[in-house]
């Protein structure tokens, strides 16, 4: 099977056969580094500042597990003394690794995530060079790989993930990591990574569905034997009640949503718009206290029901048009980003996966379309990297209805991202287009 992903690019219909300036095209690549390692320091730095997003729940639940006390860990924790543990108990395995090496505090843990961060930008940068290759502009190359580093240290799910202290930014980490692995044709591999992220967040598992869909055998066999170990494990050492009484956490949730303005779903969007009740980033009086929780409101209830259903049979029904490694890796961050979407609640780090989609995003563009419909394809991944990789709205900003659509700004540069994937999808890249004329 033949792979296009390596030639370089200059411009829509246009590849430039040379660098014409090899110096400057050596201190742009030095000065772009040295902005990345100034800016790994400055990441380092601020681990000591970061929050407890993930850390304090986590902690409190494996604290409880840990005493045995035969109760329901979401029964004492989430319903009962109001603590937002809502990880399956698969999610805990990391912790208890992270407790065998000594790691249990809150400064360890942030440390740990600014450790995956900088990693998370290495692998982008090998990522991006993969699938990418060269990009000369006017003879010059562009540094790619450090400008690469620099974008996943500053994309803002990423971002706020570390500044929150969030798990998301390993599976974030993960899912590049899964991307990388079906690059370079390794499906076992990746199903085996998508696996471990779906322990945290389920959301993740559906990808085996589609890989199932697609006959990608090898994938499904990865995702489907690390599951099953994981969750045994996790059985074991927690109990089957814990796990079963999850459901109840999920059907709470899919019922009322989160009304914060980080909810960058359809629910989170029209319950801002619906829900006529104070404000509830700081409402006392809510179904958990000082949470975000509006109440169960059936128009948005059906109609993220609705909405769901449609995303997540959107990959099922979309045949892809090319068989080349791009064209999968095109279907894959497509399948993603659609079950990211299709969740009730989708935080703003939520949507980290994105990252290596743009990437991918830009590769289909070259390999299908020349003149002005690859500028405007260009165009629109540029506004949806803007909309989903800049705070536009700040993090800390209050929630406010009469803000409501600028404040979902990644919401819709998700869906910017997701047009151009489904276009890319049923268009056959230009290289089998032209292998098929010829046969023809």
């Amino acid at each position: 099977m033949t792979d296009q992903v390596d030639h370089s690019i200059a411009e829509p219909g246009h590849r430039e056969p040379g660098i014409g300036h090899p110096r400057l095209s050596a201190l742009l690549w030095l000065l772009t580094a040295a902005a990345g390692a100034a800016l790994s320091l400055r990441v380092i730095a601020r681990a000591r500042y970061a929050g407890e997003d993930s850390w304090f729940p986590m902690s409190q639940a494996l604290d409880f597990l840990h005493g045995r006390s035969g109760q329901s860990v979401y029964e004492a924790l989430f319903f009962s003394r109001h603590i937002k543990f809502q990880y399956p108990p698969t999610a805990l395995l990391s912790l208890e690794i992270g407790r065998h090496f000594n790691i249990t505090t809150l400064l360890q843990y942030n440390f740990c995530n600014a450790g995956i961060l900088i990693f998370t930008g290495l692998l982008f940068s090998l990522f991006v060079r993969g699938v990418a290759g060269k990009i000369y502009y006017s003879g010059i190359r562009v540094p790619l790989e450090p400008l690469a580093y620099l974008i996943a240290l500053r994309f803002y799910p990423n971002n706020l993930a570390f500044e929150i202290g969030q798990m998301q930014l390993l599976l974030g980490l993960l899912f590049l990591a899964a991307c990388y692995a079906i690059r370079y044709a390794r499906p076992i591999l990746a199903g085996c990574l998508i696996a471990v992220a779906g322990m945290t967040k389920p959301q993740f598992l559906p990808l085996g569905l589609v890989a199932m869909w697609n006959r990608n055998w090898p994938f499904v066999i990865g995702l489907l034997l690390v599951a099953a170990i994981l969750a045994a494990t996790s059985i074991w050492l927690y109990g089957w009640y814990n796990h079963a009484d999850y459901l109840r956490v999920l059907s709470f949730l899919s019922r009322h949503g989160e009304f914060q303005h980080l909810n960058q779903s359809i629910g989170g969007i029209l319950d801002r718009w619906l829900y006529r009740g104070p404000s509830l980033d700081r409402d006392p009086l809510g179904a958990i206290p000082q949470s975000a929780f509006p109440p169960y409101i059936v128009e948005v209830y059906v109609s993220v029901l609705v909405s769901s259903i449609a995303m997540f049979a959107t990959p099922f029904l979309i045949k892809m048009k090319g068989t080349d490694r791009v064209s999968r890796l095109i279907g894959f961050c497509m399948a993603a980003a659609l079950f990211t979407l299709a969740s009730p609640i989708a935080w703003v780090h939520h949507f980290n996966v994105l990252l290596p989609g743009y990437a991918v995003a830009v590769r289909g563009i070259f390999d299908r379309w020349r003149g002005g419909r690859a500028w405007f394809a260009l165009t629109l991944i540029g506004l949806s990297a803007v909309l989903v990789g800049y705070p536009i709205v700040p993090a800390s900003s209050a929630t406010d209805p009469a803000r409501n659509l600028l404040q979902s700004h990644v919401f819709f540069g998700a869906c910017l991202l997701i047009a151009v994937f489904l276009a890319e999808a049923i268009t056959l890249p230009s290289h089998l287009a032209a292998n098929a004329e010829r046969n023809s």
